[in-house]
């Protein structure tokens, strides 16, 4: 009898319970798929990278910032080699105590907190970047670091391209300086060339050709041990210098125009009236941009700001001033395009021209007694040209000084120009919804009151009277050749034409030949063998009431501003040069010996450069020799006249 083998039943709830775990295996079994899947497929590329940053670190090499030259070809802005002390902050332990530890070794760049500040945010943001926190090492410091290389982990020395301006402060303020790119910076860049530490053009031409001197960086991949010490040489890819400048300064001027200005503040600048090539600009007092290349710290920078000379303006771009007696070649000028009156008509000067209640003053106490318009311009007589602003009236004048470019902005290739101010009715009407008064036309006609002009703005206005009427747009780079070898060219562009009368213009001229080479205000700017035309001027900071008080017995601060303006040789000009001396005094006894050190130089170089001339000079120092013109001398006099009637009251 077989015997009946009876299956034994499972039971339900173990059955269950089963079920519930093997589901569960399951689901475990499938998220460590998937994460072993999110892990080696998805996010490969990531822990790839930070596998690699383990043991592999990337040394930016910083690529050399391309040169700048002056006109001849000599180098104003080029690159050095400096040994810089770098940091990789993932390595970094403990910055306080290391930073602390090379403080007695190195200068740093900045404050040790900053510094510090500095390694902890780019741990954070990006901790395998590589950050200059000292630069120009000498020899012992590298020394003592490398020495020291096993107790400074993060940290080694690196061989950097550092911007260096071999002239100094000479050309601070055109060419400008380079600084550490801010974050802002960084930002805003969409070209991939910028990374933190590198250096960018924050002034000047550095600024305004950032994009073609600024190369492109290389890198260096390394092996690095436990320390973070560099093993070997994985990759590297070399850095591409940027591009070249080439200018119209002219080193030899421009250290005129420097020493020129000696221990005043102000501006110099010096351009061809006939192609607009801007052959110096020197502002004072100036600073050494060579500071910034090197990382300036907090505190110098807080001190060049706090300056009460503003080292860090551009005074012949930004600076603006009451032109004073610089104008009134402008003033003569309307006054015949317009017919206003006669070049031979006399105006009688008594020492004030009485308006309403007031007396406005003559600079000449005395008086100059019945002038013309030529003895007016050579003797700057302010009652002559009171009566000029008043008969022309404040749109013709402003017609007049923006034309010629007073009060406009220029064009010039260099970042942050100011335009000044050349006021009329409309202008007051909108400031202050009061109306024009006669005595604001009278102060035009000697450059006072509300008009303000640049330095600029006043060698352009200088430089169209020399042409006769032709404004060029000044210009300071004349090629670039970028990374590429790609090169640009930049010629001379002309703005406008006026249509000025010859013989007003070429009586102007002689007029103001006889400033510098007769008997007028400028004699101190005459050259042997050369007839410069120019005018002094001589602007009032603050009105003084009562009793004419002598400029140098004032407290510096509220002196006259000193101008100068000229141009050589009259009868083919080849060079325009303003001078404004902040609080100098007379434009005369101040300015006008700043623009003939410039003229001087620039008529030495010239005739340096010609075989003909160098060879019949006798010395290099001898005076500069050009085709000598006869002196200019005055038109004869006319008969006297009595003086002209004033217009009435709220007559333009």
């Amino acid at each position: 009898m077989k015997q009946r083998i009876r299956k034994r039943e499972q039971d339900p709830d173990i059955a269950y319970r089963i079920s519930i775990l093997l589901r569960f295996a399951l689901c475990v079994l499938g998220l460590l798929f998937v994460r072993l899947y999110w892990l080696q497929i998805v996010d490969y590329d990531m822990y790839r990278e930070l596998s690699e940053n383990n043991r592999i670190r990337i040394r930016t090499i910083r690529a050399p910032r391309g040169p700048i030259f002056d006109r001849k070809g000599r180098p104003i802005a080029e690159t050095q080699g400096s040994f810089d002390l770098v940091c990789s902050p993932i390595d970094v332990k403990d910055p306080e105590e290391v930073i602390r530890f090379l403080s007695g070794i190195v200068e740093f760049d900045a404050d040790e907190d900053e510094i510090i500040h500095k390694i902890r945010d780019a741990m954070k943001t990006n901790p395998y970047t590589s950050i200059t926190v000292a630069r120009d090492l000498r020899f012992e410091q590298v020394s003592v670091i490398e020495f020291n290389r096993e107790g400074l982990p993060g940290f080694s020395v690196s061989a950097e391209a550092k911007r260096s301006y071999p002239q100094g402060s000479t050309f601070a303020h055109v060419l400008g300086y380079v600084s550490e790119v801010s974050q802002e910076e960084l930002k805003k860049s969409d070209d991939g060339r910028l990374g933190m530490g590198d250096f960018v053009g924050k002034y000047g031409l550095e600024k305004a050709m950032d994009d073609t001197l600024r190369g492109t960086n290389g890198g260096r991949r390394v092996e690095v041990d436990a320390a973070g010490r560099d093993q070997r040489l994985v990759e590297e890819v070399p850095s591409i210098t940027g591009g070249s400048l080439y200018t119209t300064l002219d080193l030899d001027i421009q250290k005129a125009a420097r020493e020129a200005m000696g221990n005043h503040a102000g501006s110099v600048i010096a351009l061809c009236p006939k192609t607009g090539k801007v052959l110096a600009f020197y502002s004072a007092p100036a600073f050494d941009p060579n500071i910034f290349a090197r990382g300036i710290s907090k505190l110098n920078w807080q001190a060049l700001n706090a300056d009460l000379m503003k080292p860090m303006q551009n005074k012949g771009l930004q600076g603006t001033y009451a032109p004073g007696s610089t104008i009134k070649p402008f003033i003569a000028l309307a006054a015949l395009e317009n017919r206003i009156i006669d070049k031979n008509a006399r105006v009688n000067c008594t020492g004030a021209l009485r308006l309403g209640n007031n007396n406005f003053r003559c600079w000449k106490g005395a008086g100059h007694g019945p002038v013309d318009m030529h003895q007016a311009i050579v003797q700057s007589c302010d009652v002559y040209f009171y009566t000029m602003g008043l008969r022309l009236g404040p749109h013709r004048i402003a017609d007049m000084e923006k034309g010629v470019g007073l009060g406009t902005i220029t064009g010039i290739d260099l970042p942050g120009e100011r335009k000044g101010l050349i006021p009329d009715p409309e202008w007051k009407s909108t400031v202050s919804k009061e109306r024009w008064m006669d005595y604001e036309s009278l102060l035009l006609g000697v450059g006072q009151g509300p008009v303000h002009v640049t330095p600029l703005g006043m060698v352009v206005g200088y430089a169209t009277l020399a042409t006769g009427g032709k404004v060029m747009k000044p210009f300071v780079v004349t090629k670039a050749v970028n990374m590429d070898g790609k090169v640009k060219e930049w010629e001379p562009e002309t703005l406008r034409k006026l249509s000025w009368d010859r013989k007003n213009t070429e009586f102007v001229h002689k007029s103001l030949a006889s400033v510098v080479n007769d008997y007028g205000t400028g004699k101190a700017a005459k050259l042997p063998g050369i007839t410069v035309g120019g005018k002094t001027g001589t602007a009032q900071v603050v009105q003084i009431k009562g009793k004419m008080i002598k400029s140098e017995d004032l407290p510096y601060e509220i002196r006259d501003h000193a101008w100068f303006a000229a141009f050589a040789p009259v009868e083919d000009p080849k060079i325009a040069v303003v001078a404004m001396v902040e609080h100098g005094g007379g434009g005369g006894a101040v300015a006008a010996p700043v623009v003939k050190m410039v003229l001087q130089e620039f008529f030495r170089t010239e005739a340096a450069s010609e075989p003909s001339a160098a060879s019949a000079s006798p010395a290099a120092s001898s005076p500069p020799v050009a085709s000598a013109s006869p002196a200019v001398t005055p038109p004869a006099a006319t008969p006297a006249k009595p003086p002209e009637k004033l217009p009435a009251e709220g007559a333009n």
